[in-house]
């Protein structure tokens, strides 16, 4: 996903790739086996990239003006940017990051799938839509809060990630004590819900993508 003035293009790209993760997700149940193990991480890490990535190129998009789906135009009002660079300097010094070289590398940018770091950030910039943004992270979702933690456990498979994302079972109402490895969490299905997590998540984060370029 790339920035654009046509925040409608943005979204699309989005929900496509996201149709084409929940294909996958809706397919997993327990008992949660080796090749069940193998999709969630698979899931896990490229929903979360393509959370953060979204977040990304519409922060980008709203820095070069850009319109909504229904043709309301997006910009910043309290700074304006020469180019995306400058952007996204601001972006990291605002999320109070030291920029190592001259111009800030991908490590260096602020944690895009972070909402108590990015909505600050539109905040700060004055964005025009800022109250289309806050109406649609207020969207009941779980996925941004533990998502992360999941994804960090397949992504780095140690006793401390293990452990952080064990306890989102406890949280979604999964187990009363954290003993779900994170693959049945994913397979799983919280109660009165009638699909696994991981799916209930891809489709909370379609819905916040859908509201943020309506």
């Amino acid at each position: 996903m790339r920035p654009c003035h046509q925040l409608g293009k943005l979204g699309r790209a989005a929900e496509g790739r996201l149709s084409r993760l929940r294909g996958v997700a809706a397919m997993l149940s327990m008992p949660a086996d080796a090749s069940a193990d193998r999709s969630s991480a698979w899931l896990a890490v490229e929903s979360l990239n393509l959370w953060a990535g979204f977040v990304r190129s519409y922060y980008l998009s709203g820095a070069i003006r850009s319109r909504t789906r229904s043709g309301s135009p997006v910009f910043f009002v309290a700074v304006t940017f020469p180019d995306a660079r400058a952007a996204i300097k601001h972006a990291v010094l605002q999320a109070g990051r030291a920029i190592k070289k001259p111009a800030p590398s991908r490590i260096d940018e602020p944690p895009w799938h972070n909402k108590r770091v990015v909505l600050p950030l539109f905040a700060n910039v004055g964005a025009s839509n800022l109250a289309q943004i806050q109406a649609a992270f207020s969207i009941p979702a779980t996925f941004m809060d533990y998502l992360p933690a999941v994804r960090n456990f397949y992504a780095h498979r140690c006793d401390e990630t293990y452990a952080k994302a064990a306890g989102v079972a406890v949280k979604l109402g999964l187990s009363t004590i954290p003993r779900l490895r994170p693959t049945e969490i994913m397979c799983s299905a919280m109660p009165t819900r009638p699909q696994n997590v991981i799916t209930d998540w891809l489709d909370e984060m379609t819905a916040v993508v859908s509201h943020m370029c309506a």
